[in-house]
């Protein structure tokens, strides 16, 4: 969302009418910046009659959040079940359910029936393996335009956005992931370097005022060292892959970092839950929370240090040259290795997290902004994104 919010905004401020499916938690994300969206509890009239009853019955045997309404939970489950129904048959379809949870979508009949309905010149999706997945996929079938934005390095998505005839043009992150695609055998002209939108409002100077200001209005400016833990979900199985992850690792994180702080009075720890997570914040000594409400770019120049599993929240911070330490014990740490990129200092058990921070805190008089001046350089992701748009449709 963070990376195709603002291409949209621009489009729109462009004269483009953009209609943005936004579901499950991207809903909450737009309206927070006043921007229009659908969802799937806004197209059952093209859904099958029997959805809301599928939908209900799997909603009830899952965790409730609060950043989605239950109504948009029973139509995405219900939706896209019924298409695993129709691809797989019920008896398949619900071992896959049984087995893979959400990771078994692949909405491609219901996609089919909306982008009919909307009639798009073109259609603009991330990497994500489920519905913007399908979205593309159909879009090629159907001989309509689409382009397909890499957030970050895709190295378990390129088994499908490698493949010719998958999205018009890719847009990607560096040159190095172009490289990537190209080994896969995708054409120069296909795979476009735009950098992300994301990323384009960290090194602007209203993000570093901003980060100034929380500083100062939260007290986070008393000479104690401010350690973000950006928290994120582990799921019980890879999506790709047999792995089985630790649903408590992020819990278990946090029990560490306030065990030090609470010893150490020269740290302060500060907790952003993930969006999909429904964790309840507990006071403790030196911790505080950094709800949704701040914008994650004004935090991350607020802190001095930023600690997470394999959030993009340490690319953000890298970009604008705070120290990442990663808990390297996640079943996405192979994906997402942000040591080999020279992004973060990677810990794998508890004692190596709290000599990190100890080694980090000692550097912090010597990491300065100058060291990454050049990503000032990299120009604006969302204006070269609409351009590329653009050509697509011109085209």
């Amino acid at each position: 969302m963070a990376a195709l919010a603002p291409v949209a905004k621009k489009l729109e401020d462009a004269g483009h009418e953009v209609v943005f499916l936004a579901l499950t938690t991207a809903k909450q994300y737009l309206e927070k910046r006043g921007m229009q969206s659908i969802g799937f509890k806004d197209l059952l009239f093209l859904a099958d009659e029997n959805v809301l009853e599928l939908g209900r019955k799997l909603a009830a045997e899952i965790q409730a959040n609060n950043a989605v309404s239950l109504e948009e939970t029973i139509a995405y489950l219900g939706i896209s079940f019924s298409d695993l129904i129709a691809e797989k048959g019920e008896e398949e379809a619900e071992k896959l359910y049984a087995k893979q949870q959400r990771q078994a979508f692949l909405p491609v009949r219901t996609m089919k029936k909306i982008l009919e309905y909307y009639k798009p010149d073109v259609v603009v999706a991330t990497n994500s393996p489920r519905s913007e997945r399908a979205a593309i996929m159909v879009a090629g079938e159907l001989a309509i335009p689409a382009l397909c934005v890499v957030d970050l390095f895709a190295i378990q998505e390129r088994k499908w956005i490698g493949v010719c005839g998958f999205a018009d043009r890719i847009c990607v992150l560096n040159q190095s992931v172009k490289e990537m695609f190209l080994d896969c055998g995708r054409g120069e002209d296909e795979v476009i370097v735009t950098g992300n939108p994301a990323f384009d409002i960290l090194l602007s100077d209203s993000a570093g005022i901003d980060g100034q200001k929380l500083r100062e209005g939260r007290g986070w400016n008393d000479g104690r060292i401010n350690i973000l833990f950006a928290s994120q979900p582990e799921p019980e199985r890879h999506p790709f892959n047999d792995k089985i992850g630790n649903v408590h690792l992020p819990d278990d994180i946090e029990d560490v970092l306030r065990s030090f702080v609470g010893s150490n009075d020269g740290f302060r720890l500060i907790v952003r839950y993930h969006p999909s997570q429904n964790c309840v914040f507990k006071e403790g000594k030196n911790v505080e929370l950094s709800t949704q409400q701040e914008a994650i770019s004004a935090v991350l120049h607020a802190v001095d240090l930023v600690i997470t599993i394999t959030s993009t929240v340490a690319v953000e911070a890298f970009i604008i040259g705070k120290p990442v330490i990663t808990v390297d014990k996640s079943i996405f740490s192979d994906d997402v290795d942000y040591v080999a990129m020279g992004i973060a200092v990677g810990v794998k058990n508890w004692q190596e997290l709290t000599d990190a921070i100890l080694e980090q805190s000692k550097l912090l008089n010597n990491f300065s902004l100058s060291k990454h001046d050049k990503n000032k350089d990299t120009g604006c992701a969302g204006d070269k994104m609409v351009e590329v748009i653009e050509a697509l449709v011109g085209g």
